[in-house]
């Protein structure tokens, strides 16, 4: 099945242009998208194209995991290769702190920040934290020094957006933030790299992009209630229709062909670059993220294996598109006490306190998590007016977003086609029940951003009785005994 706006597309840039909504002053600075089989091949023509000098210092940023491309170790491949070619590569191998696993923090960003000096190039080779490290640190750079560092990103891992978006996902105070940063100049998806990657990598990166069976609901929504003014349909007109795509393509997907490969290669590209020309992460980022990066927070204070970003966002999506169902069916504007939907900020700095005082009981992380929750609800406020126009307008409303959420029953099928997980129960080791039902209803009180979380909390929701229903009704889609 033919993607409707193809990357690698001679004509891609102008093609885009054409798209209602494509924001007028933007200007797409990638110069080259390639995916293909021996990709990596091109990289001396590629880095000359960007300005790159062999004379001058190439940075290729990796991490410590060992990477086979067929069979063969990449990153001593590709040294070789570049070294062969005329060019001075200089290794930086990013190594995890304290006995934690490898992220993005400042610690390394300014580890390879430090490697970079006026006319040097970076060469990426890894997946999203290798990218986000390297993609941030040339831009403080050329922050600071006023000086553009060619930047090629050579993704090791169908497994993340992160490769052509211009912002990057940083921890922050323990918390992780999504932070202005910039372009690459190059993308290298080299096929047999991607094709050798952990299959679990692909399973991440379906995920990753199926949240939008949500997430643009949640944008939408934001939208209506006056959270978010740059809301337009591009993300979703952009990218195609994803349902049709997956279900059509699921069999290539779930054995990694070439073309399966390289497919998804180039959807996970449209998705970063659908939330750079939206200048905001929310058309992939909505409900199931905010709970996600709760979720982290337990999982790392429990000690517990991590999971794959993509795989528990996927998994939360089924959650969410669950909820919206229950909310569509069930929500009655003219039941609401509109008094009591608008709580002071007294109230909610209680209860954020209270709700988070046993994860930290310095108080700390629930004052940064005030902190950011305090702008979403003095906005709240401020929009009181917008919010009376949307119970008015709930009828249309309500058809918009039964048009944008896409079934879980069809989100299910899909993961069930490919052979990936569909509950959080199937994972290795299983997930509590009780963790997720904690981020599912406490998520929104660290997170500046909008979703259908805020209305079930401003609207006093049942959400013993939610969860019941959502939980079963997604054991069911999995297929669990009862």
């Amino acid at each position: 099945m033919n993607l409707p706006f193809d990357p690698s597309a001679p004509n891609f840039k102008n093609a885009i242009r054409a798209i209602p909504g494509y924001p007028p002053n933007d200007d797409v600075p990638i110069q080259a998208m390639v995916f293909e089989s021996d990709a990596y091949a091109h990289l001396p023509a590629l880095l000359t194209q960007i300005g790159a000098a062999r004379e001058h210092p190439l940075i290729v940023v990796a991490d410590e995991l060992p990477i086979r491309r067929a069979g063969v170790e990449l990153k001593p491949l590709l040294i070789h290769f570049l070294q062969a070619n005329g060019w001075n590569p200089e290794l930086v191998v990013l190594t995890p702190q304290h006995g934690e696993p490898l992220h993005t923090d400042w610690f390394q960003v300014q580890r390879v920040q430090q490697q970079l000096t006026r006319g040097a190039a970076v060469v990426a080779v890894g997946s999203g934290t290798v990218t986000d490290v390297s993609k941030h640190a040339c831009f403080l750079y050329e922050l600071e020094y006023g000086a553009h560092i060619p930047f090629v990103v050579m993704p090791t891992a169908n497994s993340v957006s992160a490769y052509t978006s211009n912002t990057a996902s940083v921890e922050v105070g323990g918390v992780k933030k999504t932070l202005p940063s910039r372009y690459l100049d190059v993308l290298v998806c080299d096929v047999e790299t991607l094709a050798s990657a952990p299959r679990t990598a692909s399973v991440a990166g379906i995920g990753d992009i199926l949240v939008a069976f949500g997430s643009f609901a949640d944008w939408f929504l934001a939208a209506r209630v006056g959270h978010d003014k740059n809301y337009s349909d591009l993300p979703r007109t952009l990218i195609g229709p994803l349902d049709e795509i997956f279900l059509h393509e699921a069999v290539e997907l779930r054995d990694g062909t070439p073309h399966g490969t390289a497919l998804l290669a180039k959807l996970l590209a449209l998705e970063g670059l659908a939330q750079s020309l939206a200048h905001t992460s929310a058309p992939f980022s909505g409900f199931e993220h905010t709970i996600s990066h709760l979720l982290d927070l337990l999982i790392k204070q429990n000690k517990q294996p991590p999971i794959l970003h993509g795989t528990q966002v996927v998994l939360l999506t089924i959650l969410t598109t669950l909820a919206y169902q229950e909310f569509m069916d069930a929500f009655v504007p003219a039941r609401v006490n509109l008094d009591a939907c608008f709580p002071s900020r007294a109230e909610m700095q209680a209860r954020i306190e209270k709700t988070f005082s046993a994860l930290d009981p310095s108080g700390a992380l629930a004052n940064e998590f005030w902190n950011e929750y305090q702008k979403k609800l003095d906005t709240w406020h401020a929009q009181r007016a917008t919010f009376e126009t949307f119970l008015r307008e709930w009828d249309s409303i309500r058809a918009e977003l039964q048009s944008i959420v896409r079934p879980p029953q069809e989100l299910v099928a899909i993961l069930q086609r490919m052979g990936s997980p569909t509950h959080f129960e199937q994972l290795q080791p299983p997930l509590p029940e009780d963790e997720i039902r904690f981020a599912f209803e406490n998520a929104s009180f660290f997170r500046s951003r909008f979703t259908l979380g805020d209305l079930f909390i401003f609207l006093n929701w049942d959400m013993d009785r939610l969860w019941a229903r959502i939980w079963e009704a997604s054991r069911a889609l999995a297929h669990l005994p009862a």
